[in-house]
């Protein structure tokens, strides 16, 4: 199957939007984990340590193991925490072991079908205890697979449902962009692993050698904070995910040569969510990767009708929307629904012949990458600079860990 260069450019693009946004977040937390753990076995080597300088005066080998058990515990803590999150962001994503076989038959032949004719070997196919008819591309052992819930073999799907489907996820597969290995899971659980981690160790250094050493790394952190109070990088992140879910749909499109089922298939998806009485635990990470991405939120949620003349005195087109019943507050469902009409509008698009699935890349946005990651290497690099460079005689570490409470003991 020959994609086509222009899909290629902005699949590249895309997917340098990701790394530049992971580099901007996680590059700096990282260089301060090792940053502190460079100060701290320097400061040991020199004697600027005066926790450990302090129990070395009572007993050398102490001094050594407590510093070790405090680093491994702290290493310890942030690893555990990722791995809680993690446990909790998969709580329900279970294979189902009574199933209709003759229906994951049918999928399994639509799933080698469209992987044979995208040139890659079939993933095996997994039946997903997850109350919702829908499919997913997820990653097990280190090696991509599919997934089909139980409810989907079900519900009835044609075969040419069920091939819109597999050609979806095997799209998302040829991309990369399958389940912990695409840019949003992995990229969630890395930065607050190494997040927890810079806090843990930033505190291990400010107390053990001097609160001035903090100048030095909390510029490091100052990416993270960004991201984490700029509604719009937060919203570029959830943009990305859409994007992928365009390419896959894109691909698909091109592979079974019939976008209109695909769309089909995606409206009928989508409106079998909304009956749907099953819940997904909010903590499920997996549903943002569904074949139609619905949050099923604590409580009813239901769509209704608002007229925007009401509000504004003139006359408008009525605008659907998800409300949450009880509470003054819309929906998070909202984004979910604009995806699928923005997925269903390409199809349509690419059905009268016209392949828009993406807005060409910008420019200006891909400057803004590169000025991210430049600014971020600039941090980096003049934090270096300002310890070992020295002023007046002395460098910044030297000025950093005259340490007063050190020199009081030592009286």
């Amino acid at each position: 199957m020959v994609i086509g260069e222009d899909a290629i450019e902005r699949i590249r693009f895309y997917r340098s939007s990701s790394r530049s946004l992971m580099y901007t977040v996680l590059a700096p937390l990282a260089f301060g984990v090792v940053l502190s753990l460079v100060m701290l076995i320097v400061a040991i080597a020199q004697g600027r340590c005066w926790i450990f300088e302090s129990v070395s005066d009572i007993n050398k080998a102490l001094a050594i193991i407590v510093t070790v058990v405090a680093l491994g515990a702290f290493f310890g803590i942030a690893s555990d925490l990722v791995h809680l999150r993690i446990r909790a962001n998969l709580k329900d994503f279970y294979a189902e072991t009574t199933y209709d076989t003759v229906e994951y038959q049918s999928f399994q032949n639509a799933l080698e079908g469209v992987s044979i004719a995208v040139g890659l070997s079939p993933p095996p196919l997994k039946v997903l205890g997850v109350p919702t008819v829908n499919s997913i591309a997820f990653r097990e052992g280190g090696k991509p697979g599919v997934g089909v819930t139980a409810e989907a073999l079900k519900a009835g799907l044609s075969r040419q449902e069920k091939e819109a489907m597999m050609a979806h996820e095997v799209a998302h597969i040829a991309l990369g962009d399958y389940f912990l290995a695409s840019s949003s899971a992995g990229f969630e659980y890395a930065a607050y692993g190494l997040g927890v981690l810079f806090l843990l160790m930033a505190a291990l250094v400010t107390v053990a050698i001097n609160v001035y050493a903090l100048l030095f790394l909390l510029p490091l952190a100052a990416p993270l904070v960004v991201v984490r109070v700029d509604a719009r990088l937060r919203k570029k992140t959830r943009i990305l995910y859409r994007h992928n879910d365009l390419l896959a749909d894109t691909i698909a499109a091109k592979l079974t040569s019939d976008p209109e089922t695909l769309r089909k298939t995606i409206e009928k998806l989508w409106a079998l969510s909304e009956k749907t009485r099953a819940r997904i635990p909010g903590t499920a990470h997996f549903q943002g990767y569904m074949f139609v991405t619905r949050p099923l939120e604590a409580g009813p949620v239901k769509m209704v009708t608002y007229d925007g003349a009401a509000a504004t005195g003139d006359k408008k087109d009525t605008t659907r929307i998800y409300w949450v019943p009880g509470k003054a507050e819309e929906s998070k469902t909202w984004f979910a629904f604009e995806t699928v009409e923005k997925r269903t509008a390409n199809l349509k698009s690419i059905e009268r012949g016209q392949w828009t699935e993406l807005d060409k890349p910008g420019q200006r946005e891909k400057m803004g990458n590169i000025a991210g990651q430049a600014a971020v290497t600039l941090i980096m690099v003049l934090i270096v600079l300002a310890l070992v460079i020295p002023w007046h005689g002395k460098t910044g570490w030297e000025y950093a860990t005259t340490n007063v409470v050190w020199k009081m003991i030592k009286r």
